[in-house]
């Protein structure tokens, strides 16, 4: 790899670019950059509890404690128990957020947009496939380490 190219420090740069776009266009909604995606989960899927979003996001169960709680504390969802699993939970989204809801897909389409402007549709489909073989070789490792660290 040539010096100075690194697809690390892109990444880091796509990724303050985008919390400066979503901070900008969620500013006075209560909802924070990083809990758009997760709204936006729970929107597009029927009867979702915490443990599929962690599946999904790849996230640990305490940052999704967190982006849940204050997502319902803001009134953006509500959360009741499973009846089979008493420590499991049904989250399900508000008036509040039914009324965003365009709001929020055009936030995101605007987001879309000025990250693959000018692409042809090839191009974005290779991005979404090599961005995706990225997340496997990434989680891929991360499950090794975790197994290494155990033993």
């Amino acid at each position: 790899m040539r010096k100075g190219k690194s697809i690390g420090r892109l990444i880091s740069i796509l990724y303050r670019h985008a919390k400066v776009y979503f901070q900008g266009r969620l500013e006075g909604t209560d909802l924070g950059h990083g809990q758009l995606p997760v709204l936006m989960y729970i929107i597009t899927h029927e009867n979702v509890t915490q443990h599929q979003i962690n599946e999904y996001f790849l996230l640990d169960k305490g940052s999704t404690s967190n982006l849940i709680s204050n997502l319902e504390k803001n009134g953006f969802i509500t959360r009741s128990l499973v009846a089979k699993d008493r420590r499991s939970y049904i989250l399900d989204i508000t008036e509040k957020t039914r009324l965003l809801i365009p709001d929020l897909e055009e936030i995101l389409r605007g987001w879309t947009g000025i990250l693959t402007d000018g692409f042809e549709e090839k191009e974005k489909e290779e991005s979404f496939r090599l961005l995706n073989r990225m997340i496997e070789n990434t989680t891929s490792y991360i499950k090794k380490k975790q197994a290494e660290d155990e033993i």
